[in-house]
């Protein structure tokens, strides 16, 4: 029987969306799937080398549960944080549960601003506690210091920050990154700061909070080198804050893969990781500017500045739009319901496609629109 914990858990949204995909894939329908969270992009060969020379070398089997020094002190380097303050895990989302694990307690609050990433929502869930949503639809999807204030108390463990935002691609400014970490720190709970798209940006390069003394940074190298199979994460955090979620990855991931850890170590000190990021940015900037350009004059749409997603206001249920376009036109995008509250009229576009791709999708996207007023 399935376990308590789990009541009210349901499958991701962005997984069944996959799967209705690859259904009809197999039953040889034209899909345009704008829906996955992932590069399109292989992996650099750069990479790939690096981890075949690593494998030879040895590097197949445990490492520490901290990760191997070269890759933490690469890390620690790029981040001004000592080695110490660096945990590699077996990517970032398992960072995210170790760290859910290790700091919310059963029956307390949990801060979500909203729209967000939708796996913060069933951590909560699985630890117990409860979900507070602070939305920020009106302030362009940006999280207003004094709404965040509004619910703050000392009930509250943790507060979910995740920008450059997964889906709006909202990008959050350093004045009031470091109230939030203020109030944050005034009700003795700690900001979980999710950076995984931090390099992954169009204008202003976004502010880390990776160092203050009580936030814990999650990161990783999916998003980054096009690695998501790779699973290689990693979280910054004070030393004394670090040790409760070391407790928890000790068990829940043991270890990154050595051989993954290795290669990105490698790229990392060499500046080959510089040239694969900056090489796929260049992409999805023109990507970016495309798709805002096409749905701007047909929907409410605010201009993402970082990560690779879009998320318009359709002006009708979020769902219905996604089930009829998907019906009427084979293109997949996913719910705005999937990243909490709020979210109703909205839908996430991802622009990890190729622009021919890309170009095919949108087109159907506005055609369907404009034939549905």
């Amino acid at each position: 029987m399935e376990a308590r914990r789990l009541a009210g858990v349901s499958a991701s949204t962005i997984r069944r969306m996959l799967e209705i995909t690859e259904r009809a894939k197999r039953e040889g329908k034209d899909v345009i799937n704008l829906s996955v969270g992932e590069p399109d992009f292989h992996t650099d060969g750069a990479v790939v080398e690096r981890a075949y020379r690593a494998m030879k070398e040895g590097y197949t089997h445990y490492t520490p549960s901290t990760g191997i020094a070269e890759l933490r002190e690469a890390i620690a380097e790029r981040y001004g944080v000592e080695a110490e303050e660096v945990m590699v895990t077996a990517g970032a989302s398992e960072a995210l549960l170790d760290v859910s694990l290790a700091y919310i307690e059963e029956s307390s609050k949990v801060v979500v601003p909203t729209p967000n990433f939708l796996s913060y929502f069933t951590y909560v869930k699985i630890c117990g506690a409860r979900t507070v949503q602070v939305p920020t639809h009106r302030d362009g999807f940006q999280l207003d210091p004094d709404r965040l204030n509004e619910v703050m108390d000392r009930g509250v463990s943790l507060v979910f920050l995740n920008y450059p935002n997964n889906p709006t691609g909202a990008v959050i400014d350093k004045n009031t990154l470091k109230a939030v970490v203020e109030i944050a720190e005034d009700c003795n709970a700690l900001v979980v700061s999710d950076e995984i798209y931090d390099q992954i940006y169009y204008d202003t390069k976004p502010y880390s909070l990776a160092g203050h003394e009580n936030v814990i940074a999650v990161n990783g190298f999916s998003k980054r080198l096009a690695m998501t199979g790779w699973r290689i994460g990693f979280v910054i955090a004070d030393k004394d804050v670090l040790e409760p979620i070391l407790k928890v990855h000790q068990v829940n991931g043991v270890c990154a893969p050595a051989f993954a850890q290795k290669a990105v170590a490698d790229v990392l000190m060499d500046g080959t990781a510089d040239r694969i990021t900056q090489n796929m940015v260049k992409e999805f900037k023109e990507r970016r500017d495309f798709v805002y350009k096409s749905l701007k004059d047909v929907f409410d749409v605010v201009k993402p500045e970082g990560a690779f997603y879009v998320f318009p206001d359709v002006g009708t249920d979020g769902t219905e739009f996604a089930d009829n376009l998907f019906n009427s036109t084979g293109v997949v995008v996913t719910p705005g319901t999937a990243f909490g509250e709020g979210n109703e009229r909205y839908v996430r576009i991802s622009y990890a496609a190729s622009m021919d791709v890309l170009k095919k999708g949108v087109e159907r996207i506005v055609r369907f629109a404009e034939e549905q007023e």
